[in-house]
């Protein structure tokens, strides 16, 4: 597995958590799950941060993914951003492309 497809997949996954954290949060299902899923999302979101960042300086990210990354959209923005590298990567891979 690459450093791009380990960030990709992580950055989904982080995705997931802030969504069910949103899910929690809005629907008021329970505050020590919220609290968890807050801290989880917090501290996976620095991690993301650093991740992106290092990929970054690597030059295996462009530095605008970071900038997507630590936005306020966080890691939708990040997982917007790989989505978007990866089929432009794909696209000027294929035969065709």
């Amino acid at each position: 597995m690459t450093y791009f497809q380990a960030v990709r997949i992580y950055s989904a996954l982080e995705v997931c958590v802030f969504t069910a954290l949103l899910v929690v949060a809005i629907g008021g299902l329970g505050e020590s799950a919220e609290a968890a899923l807050g801290w989880t999302h917090g501290v996976g979101w620095i991690v993301l941060c650093l991740l992106v960042a290092q990929g970054a300086r690597r030059r295996i990210f462009p530095w605008w993914l970071l900038a997507a990354t630590v936005s306020p959209l966080g890691p939708v923005g990040s997982t917007a951003g790989l989505e978007y590298l990866a089929r432009t990567r794909r696209k000027a891979e294929s035969p065709s492309g």
